[in-house]
């Protein structure tokens, strides 16, 4: 069974890599465009560890809590951005 922290350790490092791959000139090119092209969609470190927090404050139970409005309120274009793009 895998663990949340082992996904995220395991997503923050693929992203690593790929950006280590993009900036290997020893690599031919096509590989370093395809790992630039596979980072353009890519979370970032910084997105993966926000969305932790913001799942951290939708499990909590204060709904009065300040801070929760906030991540979410700050989360809720990121979440919301592909439904807007459909219309």
């Amino acid at each position: 069974m895998t663990l949340p922290y082992e996904r995220t350790r395991a997503i923050v490092k693929t992203e690593e890599f790929l950006r280590e791959l993009s900036r290997d000139a020893d690599l031919p090119q096509d590989i370093r465009s395809y790992a630039k092209s596979l980072l353009r969609h890519y979370p970032s470190s910084a997105e993966v560890f926000s969305l932790g927090r913001l799942e951290e404050c939708l499990a909590s139970d204060a709904d009065d809590d300040e801070y929760r409005r906030r991540v979410i309120a700050y989360h809720q274009p990121l979440l919301c951005s592909s439904l807007e793009q459909e219309r």
